[in-house]
Protein backbone atom coordinates (compact mmCIF):
# COMPACT_ATOMS: atom_id res chain seq x y z
CA UNK A 1 0.00 0.00 0.00
CA UNK A 2 1.50 3.38 -1.04
CA UNK A 3 1.62 6.29 1.37
CA UNK A 4 -0.14 9.51 0.33
CA UNK A 5 2.23 12.12 -1.03
CA UNK A 6 2.87 15.01 1.41
CA UNK A 7 2.27 18.50 0.03
CA UNK A 8 4.58 21.29 1.18
CA UNK A 9 2.54 24.13 2.68
CA UNK A 10 3.54 27.33 4.48
CA UNK A 11 2.48 26.03 7.90
CA UNK A 12 4.31 22.71 7.79
CA UNK A 13 7.40 24.30 6.15
CA UNK A 14 7.49 27.03 8.89
CA UNK A 15 7.00 24.36 11.59
CA UNK A 16 9.84 22.28 10.14
CA UNK A 17 12.10 25.35 10.05
CA UNK A 18 11.23 26.11 13.70
CA UNK A 19 12.04 22.57 14.78
CA UNK A 20 15.34 22.52 12.90
CA UNK A 21 16.28 25.96 14.24
CA UNK A 22 15.42 24.91 17.82
CA UNK A 23 17.88 22.02 17.51
CA UNK A 24 20.74 24.58 17.19
CA UNK A 25 22.27 22.69 14.26
CA UNK A 26 23.04 23.70 10.71
CA UNK A 27 20.34 22.73 8.30
CA UNK A 28 19.43 23.32 4.65
CA UNK A 29 16.50 22.84 2.31
CA UNK A 30 17.11 19.10 2.08
CA UNK A 31 16.57 18.86 5.83
CA UNK A 32 13.38 20.91 5.55
CA UNK A 33 12.10 18.68 2.78
CA UNK A 34 12.88 15.57 4.80
CA UNK A 35 11.15 17.06 7.82
CA UNK A 36 8.08 17.98 5.79
CA UNK A 37 8.04 14.60 4.04
CA UNK A 38 8.13 15.79 0.43
CA UNK A 39 7.26 18.73 -1.76
CA UNK A 40 8.79 20.59 -4.64
CA UNK A 41 11.68 23.00 -4.49
CA UNK A 42 9.57 25.60 -6.25
CA UNK A 43 7.38 25.73 -3.11
CA UNK A 44 9.91 24.95 -0.38
CA UNK A 45 12.62 27.48 -1.36
CA UNK A 46 10.33 30.58 -1.29
CA UNK A 47 8.81 29.45 2.03
CA UNK A 48 12.26 29.02 3.59
CA UNK A 49 13.18 32.50 2.40
CA UNK A 50 9.91 33.87 3.85
CA UNK A 51 10.58 32.12 7.19
CA UNK A 52 14.04 33.65 7.36
CA UNK A 53 12.58 37.07 6.50
CA UNK A 54 9.97 36.74 9.31
CA UNK A 55 12.47 35.37 11.86
CA UNK A 56 13.67 38.84 13.05
CA UNK A 57 10.06 39.91 13.50
CA UNK A 58 9.36 36.87 15.65
CA UNK A 59 12.48 37.48 17.72
CA UNK A 60 11.45 41.11 18.32
CA UNK A 61 7.89 40.20 19.11
CA UNK A 62 7.87 36.68 20.44
CA UNK A 63 4.38 37.25 21.70
CA UNK A 64 3.04 37.66 18.16
CA UNK A 65 -0.13 35.62 17.91
CA UNK A 66 0.23 32.37 16.13
CA UNK A 67 -2.92 33.10 14.17
CA UNK A 68 -1.31 36.20 12.70
CA UNK A 69 1.73 34.24 11.68
CA UNK A 70 -0.54 31.61 10.16
CA UNK A 71 -2.41 34.30 8.24
CA UNK A 72 0.89 35.67 7.01
CA UNK A 73 1.94 32.14 6.14
CA UNK A 74 -1.39 31.54 4.34
CA UNK A 75 -0.94 34.77 2.43
CA UNK A 76 2.57 33.75 1.55
CA UNK A 77 1.31 30.32 0.58
CA UNK A 78 -1.33 31.84 -1.74
CA UNK A 79 1.28 34.11 -3.31
CA UNK A 80 3.66 31.22 -3.62
CA UNK A 81 0.92 29.02 -5.17
CA UNK A 82 0.16 31.75 -7.73
CA UNK A 83 3.83 32.16 -8.38
CA UNK A 84 4.19 28.41 -8.70
CA UNK A 85 1.32 28.15 -11.19
CA UNK A 86 2.68 31.06 -13.17
CA UNK A 87 6.15 29.51 -13.11
CA UNK A 88 4.77 26.15 -14.17
CA UNK A 89 2.75 27.81 -16.98
CA UNK A 90 5.81 29.68 -18.16
CA UNK A 91 7.83 26.48 -17.91
CA UNK A 92 5.19 24.59 -19.96
CA UNK A 93 5.04 27.37 -22.54
CA UNK A 94 8.82 27.47 -22.69
CA UNK A 95 8.88 23.70 -23.09
CA UNK A 96 6.36 23.94 -25.96
CA UNK A 97 8.36 26.69 -27.62
CA UNK A 98 11.50 24.64 -27.07
CA UNK A 99 9.87 21.52 -28.56
CA UNK A 100 8.53 23.47 -31.54
CA UNK A 101 11.92 25.08 -32.07
CA UNK A 102 13.64 21.70 -31.81
CA UNK A 103 11.16 20.17 -34.29
CA UNK A 104 11.59 23.06 -36.70
CA UNK A 105 15.36 22.91 -36.35
CA UNK A 106 15.24 19.14 -36.89
CA UNK A 107 13.19 19.57 -40.06
CA UNK A 108 15.54 22.28 -41.28
CA UNK A 109 18.51 20.11 -40.37
CA UNK A 110 17.05 17.17 -42.31
CA UNK A 111 16.29 19.47 -45.24
CA UNK A 112 19.80 20.88 -45.10
CA UNK A 113 21.29 17.39 -44.91
CA UNK A 114 19.19 16.29 -47.90
CA UNK A 115 20.15 19.41 -49.81
CA UNK A 116 23.77 18.86 -48.84
CA UNK A 117 23.63 15.27 -50.08
CA UNK A 118 22.01 16.39 -53.34
CA UNK A 119 24.59 19.12 -53.80
CA UNK A 120 27.36 16.66 -52.94
CA UNK A 121 26.02 14.22 -55.52
CA UNK A 122 25.61 17.06 -58.02
CA UNK A 123 29.14 18.23 -57.27
CA UNK A 124 30.48 14.72 -57.77
CA UNK A 125 28.55 14.45 -61.04
CA UNK A 126 29.82 17.87 -62.09
CA UNK A 127 33.37 16.87 -61.24
CA UNK A 128 33.03 13.66 -63.28
CA UNK A 129 31.49 15.62 -66.15
CA UNK A 130 34.24 18.23 -65.82
CA UNK A 131 36.87 15.49 -65.95
CA UNK A 132 35.17 14.01 -69.03
CA UNK A 133 34.97 17.45 -70.65
CA UNK A 134 38.63 18.08 -69.82
CA UNK A 135 39.53 14.78 -71.41
CA UNK A 136 37.40 15.63 -74.45
CA UNK A 137 39.04 19.06 -74.62
CA UNK A 138 42.51 17.50 -74.58
CA UNK A 139 41.41 15.05 -77.24
CA UNK A 140 39.93 17.91 -79.29
CA UNK A 141 43.19 19.85 -78.96
CA UNK A 142 45.13 16.83 -80.17
CA UNK A 143 42.69 16.37 -83.05
CA UNK A 144 42.95 20.10 -83.85
CA UNK A 145 46.73 19.86 -83.98
CA UNK A 146 46.46 16.82 -86.21
CA UNK A 147 43.95 18.67 -88.37
CA UNK A 148 46.28 21.63 -88.68
CA UNK A 149 49.12 19.37 -89.79
CA UNK A 150 46.83 17.60 -92.22
CA UNK A 151 45.53 20.96 -93.45
CA UNK A 152 49.06 22.17 -94.18
CA UNK A 153 49.73 18.98 -96.11
CA UNK A 154 46.47 19.35 -97.99
CA UNK A 155 47.28 22.99 -98.83
CA UNK A 156 50.58 21.85 -100.32
CA UNK A 157 48.85 19.12 -102.27
CA UNK A 158 46.15 21.60 -103.32
CA UNK A 159 48.75 23.92 -104.80
CA UNK A 160 50.12 21.03 -106.83
CA UNK A 161 46.63 20.03 -107.87
CA UNK A 162 45.81 23.59 -108.91
CA UNK A 163 48.80 23.52 -111.29
CA UNK A 164 47.67 20.19 -112.66
CA UNK A 165 44.12 21.52 -113.07
CA UNK A 166 45.43 24.52 -115.01
CA UNK A 167 47.32 22.26 -117.36
CA UNK A 168 44.34 19.94 -117.70
CA UNK A 169 42.02 22.89 -118.43
CA UNK A 170 44.34 24.05 -121.18
CA UNK A 171 44.44 20.57 -122.65
CA UNK A 172 40.65 20.36 -122.26
CA UNK A 173 40.10 23.58 -124.19
CA UNK A 174 42.36 22.32 -126.98
CA UNK A 175 40.49 19.02 -127.04
CA UNK A 176 37.12 20.81 -127.12
CA UNK A 177 38.17 22.92 -130.07
CA UNK A 178 39.29 19.81 -131.96
CA UNK A 179 36.05 18.03 -131.09
CA UNK A 180 33.98 21.02 -132.22
CA UNK A 181 35.74 21.03 -135.60
CA UNK A 182 35.17 17.29 -135.91
CA UNK A 183 31.54 17.69 -134.88
CA UNK A 184 30.91 20.33 -137.53
CA UNK A 185 32.35 18.00 -140.14
CA UNK A 186 30.20 15.15 -138.87
CA UNK A 187 27.09 17.36 -138.95
CA UNK A 188 27.76 18.24 -142.55
CA UNK A 189 28.15 14.58 -143.46
CA UNK A 190 25.02 13.73 -141.48
CA UNK A 191 22.99 16.34 -143.38
CA UNK A 192 24.12 14.95 -146.72
CA UNK A 193 23.39 11.37 -145.62
CA UNK A 194 20.01 12.44 -144.30
CA UNK A 195 19.03 14.03 -147.60
CA UNK A 196 20.00 10.88 -149.47
CA UNK A 197 18.10 8.63 -147.05
CA UNK A 198 15.00 10.84 -147.24
CA UNK A 199 14.95 10.61 -151.02
CA UNK A 200 15.36 6.83 -150.92
CA UNK A 201 12.66 6.54 -148.28
CA UNK A 202 10.23 8.65 -150.31
CA UNK A 203 10.78 6.43 -153.36
CA UNK A 204 10.29 3.28 -151.29
CA UNK A 205 7.09 4.66 -149.75
CA UNK A 206 5.68 5.49 -153.18
CA UNK A 207 6.40 1.96 -154.40
CA UNK A 208 4.83 0.46 -151.26
CA UNK A 209 1.72 2.63 -151.68
CA UNK A 210 1.28 1.40 -155.24
CA UNK A 211 1.64 -2.23 -154.17
CA UNK A 212 -0.76 -1.74 -151.26
CA UNK A 213 -3.36 -0.17 -153.57
CA UNK A 214 -3.17 -3.14 -155.92
CA UNK A 215 -3.42 -5.61 -153.04
CA UNK A 216 -6.38 -3.70 -151.57
CA UNK A 217 -8.23 -3.82 -154.88
CA UNK A 218 -7.64 -7.57 -155.17
CA UNK A 219 -8.77 -8.11 -151.56
CA UNK A 220 -11.93 -6.09 -152.17
CA UNK A 221 -12.79 -8.22 -155.22
CA UNK A 222 -12.27 -11.43 -153.24
CA UNK A 223 -14.39 -10.03 -150.41
CA UNK A 224 -17.30 -9.25 -152.74
CA UNK A 225 -17.18 -12.78 -154.16
CA UNK A 226 -17.18 -14.25 -150.66
CA UNK A 227 -20.10 -12.03 -149.65
CA UNK A 228 -22.17 -13.25 -152.60
CA UNK A 229 -21.43 -16.86 -151.69
CA UNK A 230 -22.34 -16.27 -148.06
CA UNK A 231 -25.63 -14.62 -149.04
CA UNK A 232 -26.64 -17.58 -151.24
CA UNK A 233 -25.70 -20.07 -148.52
CA UNK A 234 -27.60 -18.02 -145.93
CA UNK A 235 -30.74 -18.04 -148.10
CA UNK A 236 -30.52 -21.82 -148.50
CA UNK A 237 -30.01 -22.32 -144.78
CA UNK A 238 -32.91 -19.97 -144.02
CA UNK A 239 -35.26 -21.95 -146.28
CA UNK A 240 -34.18 -25.20 -144.69
CA UNK A 241 -34.63 -23.79 -141.19
CA UNK A 242 -38.12 -22.52 -142.02
CA UNK A 243 -39.11 -26.01 -143.22
CA UNK A 244 -37.70 -27.59 -140.10
CA UNK A 245 -39.50 -24.99 -137.97
CA UNK A 246 -42.86 -25.88 -139.53
CA UNK A 247 -42.25 -29.57 -138.89
CA UNK A 248 -41.24 -28.92 -135.31
CA UNK A 249 -44.29 -26.70 -134.77
CA UNK A 250 -46.62 -29.43 -136.05
CA UNK A 251 -44.86 -32.01 -133.88
CA UNK A 252 -45.15 -29.79 -130.81
CA UNK A 253 -48.86 -29.23 -131.45
CA UNK A 254 -49.38 -32.98 -131.76
CA UNK A 255 -47.51 -33.55 -128.53
CA UNK A 256 -49.62 -30.90 -126.81
CA UNK A 257 -52.83 -32.66 -127.93
CA UNK A 258 -51.44 -35.97 -126.69
CA UNK A 259 -50.54 -34.40 -123.34
CA UNK A 260 -54.06 -32.96 -122.95
CA UNK A 261 -55.59 -36.37 -123.70
CA UNK A 262 -53.24 -38.04 -121.24
CA UNK A 263 -54.08 -35.47 -118.56
CA UNK A 264 -57.81 -36.13 -119.11
CA UNK A 265 -57.23 -39.88 -118.91
CA UNK A 266 -55.15 -39.50 -115.76
CA UNK A 267 -57.87 -37.38 -114.16
CA UNK A 268 -60.52 -40.01 -114.97
CA UNK A 269 -58.33 -42.83 -113.69
CA UNK A 270 -57.65 -40.87 -110.52
CA UNK A 271 -61.38 -40.37 -109.99
CA UNK A 272 -62.06 -44.07 -110.57
CA UNK A 273 -59.24 -45.02 -108.23
CA UNK A 274 -60.66 -42.80 -105.50
CA UNK A 275 -64.10 -44.38 -106.03
CA UNK A 276 -62.61 -47.89 -105.81
CA UNK A 277 -60.73 -46.89 -102.66
CA UNK A 278 -63.94 -45.69 -101.03
CA UNK A 279 -65.80 -48.87 -102.06
CA UNK A 280 -62.94 -51.01 -100.79
CA UNK A 281 -62.98 -49.17 -97.48
CA UNK A 282 -66.74 -49.72 -97.20
CA UNK A 283 -66.37 -53.46 -97.99
CA UNK A 284 -63.55 -53.76 -95.46
CA UNK A 285 -65.71 -52.11 -92.84
CA UNK A 286 -68.64 -54.43 -93.70
CA UNK A 287 -66.33 -57.45 -93.61
CA UNK A 288 -65.08 -56.41 -90.19
CA UNK A 289 -68.67 -56.14 -88.95
CA UNK A 290 -69.48 -59.60 -90.36
CA UNK A 291 -66.43 -61.08 -88.68
CA UNK A 292 -67.51 -59.57 -85.39
CA UNK A 293 -71.05 -60.98 -85.85
CA UNK A 294 -69.63 -64.41 -86.73
CA UNK A 295 -67.52 -64.39 -83.62
CA UNK A 296 -70.59 -63.51 -81.59
CA UNK A 297 -72.54 -66.38 -83.20
CA UNK A 298 -69.71 -68.80 -82.52
CA UNK A 299 -69.58 -67.68 -78.92
CA UNK A 300 -73.36 -68.10 -78.61
CA UNK A 301 -73.20 -71.57 -80.20
CA UNK A 302 -70.40 -72.63 -77.87
CA UNK A 303 -72.40 -71.35 -74.92
CA UNK A 304 -75.47 -73.32 -76.05
CA UNK A 305 -73.40 -76.47 -76.53
CA UNK A 306 -71.93 -76.09 -73.07
CA UNK A 307 -75.36 -75.58 -71.56
CA UNK A 308 -76.71 -78.57 -73.47
CA UNK A 309 -73.84 -80.77 -72.37
CA UNK A 310 -74.41 -79.74 -68.79
CA UNK A 311 -78.13 -80.36 -69.13
CA UNK A 312 -77.51 -83.81 -70.63
CA UNK A 313 -75.20 -84.73 -67.84
CA UNK A 314 -77.67 -83.59 -65.22
CA UNK A 315 -80.66 -85.39 -66.74
CA UNK A 316 -78.79 -88.39 -68.25
CA UNK A 317 -80.32 -88.00 -71.69
CA UNK A 318 -79.72 -90.96 -74.04
CA UNK A 319 -82.26 -91.86 -76.73
CA UNK A 320 -83.24 -88.26 -77.40
CA UNK A 321 -79.64 -87.16 -77.93
CA UNK A 322 -79.75 -87.78 -81.68
CA UNK A 323 -82.89 -85.71 -82.10
CA UNK A 324 -81.40 -82.85 -80.12
CA UNK A 325 -78.22 -83.00 -82.14
CA UNK A 326 -80.27 -82.83 -85.33
CA UNK A 327 -82.11 -79.83 -83.92
CA UNK A 328 -78.83 -78.11 -83.06
CA UNK A 329 -77.49 -78.83 -86.54
CA UNK A 330 -80.64 -77.31 -88.03
CA UNK A 331 -80.18 -74.20 -85.90
CA UNK A 332 -76.56 -73.89 -87.00
CA UNK A 333 -77.62 -74.23 -90.66
CA UNK A 334 -80.18 -71.49 -90.19
CA UNK A 335 -77.60 -69.23 -88.56
CA UNK A 336 -75.15 -69.87 -91.40
CA UNK A 337 -77.79 -69.09 -94.03
CA UNK A 338 -78.69 -65.90 -92.21
CA UNK A 339 -75.06 -64.81 -92.11
CA UNK A 340 -74.67 -65.46 -95.83
CA UNK A 341 -77.71 -63.33 -96.53
CA UNK A 342 -76.21 -60.52 -94.48
CA UNK A 343 -72.93 -60.76 -96.41
CA UNK A 344 -74.80 -60.75 -99.72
Amino acid sequence: MTMPKTIATASNVFAACDRLDAANERWNREDVRSEVGGGGWVVIDPLIQAWRALRPLKELAPSTPTELLQQVAASLEAHIAGFTQEAEGRLTESQKIFDATIAELSEKLVSLETELEEKTASLASSESENAALTEQLEQAKAELETSRTENARLVTENDGLIGQVSRMEKEHRTTIQAMQSEQRELLKQHAEERSRVVEEHAAAIAAQRKELAQEAEQAENRLMVLLDQERQEAKAVESKLLGNLDKVTQKVQSQRDTIVALETSVTELTRQNEKLDSELAARLEHNTALKASLEEQKAATASIEQEFTAYKQRHALGSELGALQDAVAGLQAQLTARNKKKKG
